[in-house]
């Protein structure tokens, strides 16, 4: 195990191993005889869990979380729980806002302290001192704006492209802030080696939306993660 090949890999430079960064999931949840929904909202258990995969897998880096969710429920958004998945979320505040007064809604933008960050934070403060030791990676993954973006406005969202797109690129960029946010918790809070922007839902949209939505309001994000020194990567 050992993080500098992981490193060295993202930054395109050649490796002498391949190396391996496994997609937990709640995988870790299983190995730890508890719900899903135990895991994602203990500190202690985010952190076991951390470890434990990394240790098994012999992996160069391993996630701290992957909770597309996350951001979603610090805004507001209303989760259901699962024994075995993260949870999907049900209601948003901007489920029922019609587009032309989406700004008038957009939630207040969260911090350290919203939702469940303060379980996250200390679950990475707990596993980043003994990943170092061990020379594995912490990665954290934070949701990119597309992920937001379809969160807070369901499938209206895609809807809103063609008959209000105006105002569904103010929610990208609204969205955008928030990815940024996550990525300056996980870079600068948390001290992650790696941050990753997961924005799985960018996949359904044509390369012109990709481009004019999503790539604009991925820059804060990368400017925060660069400027704390950290690794980058986008992951869909």
């Amino acid at each position: 195990m050992t993080k500098e090949t992981l490193l060295q890999a993202l930054h395109g430079e050649p490796t002498p191993t391949i190396p391996w960064l496994p997609h937990i999931g709640t995988h870790a949840a299983q190995l730890l005889g508890v719900s899903a929904e135990q895991y994602l909202q203990d500190a202690d258990l985010l952190a076991s869990g951390a470890l434990l995969c990394a240790e098994r897998y012999e992996c160069d880096g391993i996630p701290l979380l992957d909770d597309p969710q996350m951001e979603a429920i610090s805004l507001g958004c209303m989760p259901h729980w699962s024994d075995e998945a993260p949870p999907s979320i049900t209601d948003s505040p901007l489920y029922h806002v019609p587009a032309t007064q989406l700004t008038a809604h957009f939630p207040p933008l969260p911090d350290e302290q919203a939702g469940r960050w303060p379980t996250v934070i200390a679950a990475g403060k707990q596993a980043r001192l003994e990943l170092a030791r061990r020379n594995v990676a912490l990665v954290g993954i934070a949701a990119g704006p597309c992920t937001i973006a379809y969160n807070l406005r369901g499938l209206t969202l895609f809807t809103d492209f063609f008959r209000n797109p105006q105002e569904a690129a103010q929610l990208f960029a609204y969205a955008g802030k928030v990815s940024a946010i996550s990525a300056h918790i996980y870079a600068n809070i948390i001290g992650c080696d790696i941050v990753a922007i997961n924005d799985t839902p960018a996949t359904m949209l044509k390369p012109e939306y990709f481009q004019h939505y999503v790539v604009p309001n991925l820059q804060d994000a990368w400017h925060t993660i660069h400027t704390a020194g950290k690794t980058s990567s986008l992951w869909a």
